[in-house]
């Protein structure tokens, strides 16, 4: 399930990029090119994105999934920042949005259940005894 959901997450780019770029033409009008070109930015963006999510997806540690999407957004914010500052915020917040999105929906439904206790414990007294250097407990069948 993990991987569907960072997979949803690249489909998403693509999809966002679309939008984005409407909306943008929209309010302000066409953009103009600079030093960067930014058809091969935004594909070199996407390739960076797909490998980064392929391999949150492959790490169990939620410290180092929120670390590698946080890189991945600073990474795009430095790449695109100096030369498009609007275009940098939009894909750095993209990018770490998806990949913070896929990362929490995917921990959510992936969660393991908690297991009701009481059928464990029925039929079953717990008595609880202190020594003097080391905690024990008892379990004894009725």
């Amino acid at each position: 399930m993990t991987f569907a959901c960072h997979g949803v997450a690249c489909l998403l780019f693509p999809i966002a990029t679309s939008i984005g770029f409407e909306v943008y033409t929209d309010l302000f009008s066409e953009p103009f090119a600079r030093s960067v070109a930014i058809g091969l930015a935004v594909q070199f963006i996407f390739v960076v994105f797909v490998l980064t999510i392929g391999l949150i997806a492959l790490i169990s540690s939620l410290k180092v999934k929120v670390a590698l999407a946080c890189a991945l957004l600073t990474a795009v914010l430095l790449y695109l920042f100096p030369e498009h500052p609007l275009r940098g915020l939009f894909f750095a917040g993209m990018s770490g949005a998806l990949s913070l999105t896929a990362i929490y929906i995917s921990r959510r439904v992936s969660a393991p259940k908690l297991v009701s206790m009481t059928s464990y414990v029925r039929g079953s007294v717990f008595h609880c005894s202190f020594g003097t250097s080391h905690q024990r407990w008892l379990i004894r069948d009725r």
